[in-house]
């Protein structure tokens, strides 16, 4: 079985980020993740968009993580949404109620303007 891979971009605007990742977000993938958020919330950012165009699965794991630094944020008054679910994800995010605690826009644009 292939190793489980993720690719993570980032294109940070003042305290805005746009945060692109491609790939599965496992137990695995889920640490170097959370070691950029938390890069990105040390530097002040308090507005996170996750695009998720390319990311094919996602696991509790990563939710986790997500639903931590999503925590942080609002207690610092920050926001965090979510754009571009494919189905698998979208499914598993709504499943685990994720879905109800932050914004989601069909597209990174969309999303872009809201954070």
């Amino acid at each position: 079985m292939a190793e489980a891979q993720l690719q993570i971009t980032e294109k940070v605007n003042g305290k805005k980020a746009v945060l692109t990742i491609a790939g599965e977000l496992d137990a695995k993938t889920t640490p170097s993740l959370k070691a950029k958020l938390d890069e990105l919330m040390a530097a002040g950012v308090d507005g996170l968009l996750i695009d998720c165009t390319r990311l094919t699965y996602v696991a509790s794991a990563g939710i986790g993580a997500l639903n931590a630094v999503l925590k942080t944020l609002k207690d610092k008054g920050g926001k965090m949404a979510l754009a571009a679910l494919t189905k698998e994800v979208r499914d598993t995010m709504d499943l685990m109620f994720f879905t109800k605690r932050v914004a989601v826009y069909n597209t990174a644009a969309e999303g872009e303007k809201n954070i």
